[in-house]
């Protein structure tokens, strides 16, 4: 089974949405091919008895369940919301940005899964197993236990292993990079074929060389210059639900170059991945090497998000036109949140909003939305606020949506008093999502206030 835990914003809305019940306030979503693949798994027990099969698959929902589990809980405690979705291969635990966390407390999350199970499943069951008296108990019973143990020690020995998405893999990344990852990721998993196939567990093998092929694939794609998650898992949801904020498809992380890479002056001369090298430049606070690299680009060749970027970092007078002149050309914004970081850290974000609302044009309008959604996935909440206020009062297509917006910005910021009277201004002009407010992560603390009850009534 396939065990991941990544991050996505909209995901994270997405299945809250649709969850199908809540354990310590955790939503989990399950699919119904999750209980498919569990069932193609369990025939092998088949000859035994249907019951039997039966119950592997009752055991697959525990441990897996408990297994993520242990992830969502972790995050948590470290202050970010999850959401869990067990999948035809196992489960997922969606939550927000790695950049929120440190690499310790990133390590502590991707191994708190299998600790939890073998510490809540494994143990308790081998014991169980050990004891005299699980002779007089029913055969489905003892069915129950051993399978929990089975699984609660294979499934996480398998899941500690470094391969990536495997929990171990994400301690690998966290710790030497997502190029070695892969890397490792690879010799991993061809050597767990070879035992595999050696030990007659033809499945484990071929899926040990499914996940060498997708980290070969990445391998491939970075060395393109091209970013690829070849094991994203889309988690499908029933229905529509009205979009939080307006987002960007293409709004990717800007991969972080490999330990001992060439310096950027030292680029190959791709366009594509000189552009892409000069964002990483600028994401580690080299101005000048990203200043180079355009130059040697050609100011008018590249995007005109780093274009202004560099401008701003270089202390250019025309920048704020430049960011101006790019967000009007490009409402959707630009491809990676190292230009809103710019903006944020050097204060410049609401000046630039500012700029865009004040061409009273449907483009600039949207342009300020894009860069106060970027704002607040980037965690600077109090100015994606501030910027969503402006765009408010600039009559924007959906008013309603964008306070129900600006409301869960000052929620981030723990500004719960200015997150009331957004709410209450995007239920005045007619905001009607009450699955959708009351699944928000960014509402946390808002359903906390006594006034909560009175304002939740209001979006009915």
């Amino acid at each position: 089974m396939l065990h991941q835990h990544g991050w996505s914003a909209p995901r994270l809305l997405a299945v809250s949405a649709h969850a199908h019940f809540k354990i310590a306030g955790i939503p989990v979503r399950v699919e119904p091919v999750f209980f498919i693949i569990s069932g193609l798994f369990g025939l092998r027990y088949l000859d035994i008895g249907l019951d039997v099969v039966a119950i592997w698959m009752v055991a697959s929902f525990i441990s897996i369940l408990v297994h993520e589990l242990g992830h969502g809980l972790t995050l948590k405690v470290f202050g970010q919301p999850s959401v869990i979705v067990l999948h035809g291969f196992g489960g997922v635990t969606i939550s927000q940005r790695r950049a929120a966390r440190s690499t310790t407390r990133s390590v502590i999350v991707s191994l708190a899964g299998s600790i939890t199970a073998l510490l809540l499943l494994w143990l308790p069951m081998r014991q169980l197993l050990r004891s005299d008296g699980i002779v007089e108990q029913p055969e489905i019973l003892i069915w129950l236990v051993y399978f929990l143990a089975f699984q609660n020690l294979w499934w996480s020995i398998a899941n500690l292993l470094p391969i990536r998405p495997l929990d171990g893999g994400n301690v690998t990344a966290e710790l030497f990079g997502l190029p070695a990852a892969r890397r490792i990721s690879i010799g991993a998993a061809i050597l767990g074929a070879l035992w595999a196939f050696g030990n007659d567990q033809s499945y484990a093998g071929f899926f040990a060389l499914f996940l060498a092929f997708n980290n070969w694939q990445e391998l491939r794609a970075e060395r393109g210059g091209h970013e690829v998650d070849a094991f994203e898992v889309d988690a499908p949801t029933p229905g529509s639900a009205p979009p939080r904020r307006r987002r960007r498809p293409h709004l990717t992380a800007v991969p972080a170059p490999e330990p001992g890479a060439a310096a950027p002056s030292l680029a190959p001369d791709d366009p594509l991945r000189l552009q892409q090298m000069a964002w990483n430049a600028l994401r580690d606070g080299d101005a000048a090497a990203a200043r180079r690299i355009v130059e040697r680009v050609g100011a008018d060749s590249v995007n005109p998000f780093l274009r202004a970027s560099v401008a701003l970092t270089s202390g250019d007078a025309d920048a704020f036109e430049l960011f101006e002149a790019a967000y009007a050309a490009n409402p959707g914004g630009p491809p990676n949140l190292v230009a809103t970081e710019l903006l944020a850290r050097s204060g410049a974000a609401t000046a630039v909003a500012q700029r865009l609302i004040a061409r009273h044009d449907a483009p600039g309008r949207e342009a300020a939305a894009t860069l106060q959604t970027h704002l607040h996935y980037g965690d600077h909440y109090r100015t994606a606020a501030e910027v969503g206020e402006a765009v408010f009062a600039a009559s924007p297509s959906s008013r309603a949506q964008t306070a129900f917006e600006v409301a869960c910005s000052w929620a981030r910021a723990s500004e719960v008093e200015q997150s009331v009277v957004w709410l209450g201004r995007a239920a005045d002009e007619g905001f009607r999502a009450l699955r959708i407010v009351d699944a928000e992560p960014d509402l946390q603390l808002v359903r906390s206030d006594p006034r909560w009850p009175a304002l939740r009534a209001r979006l009915i």
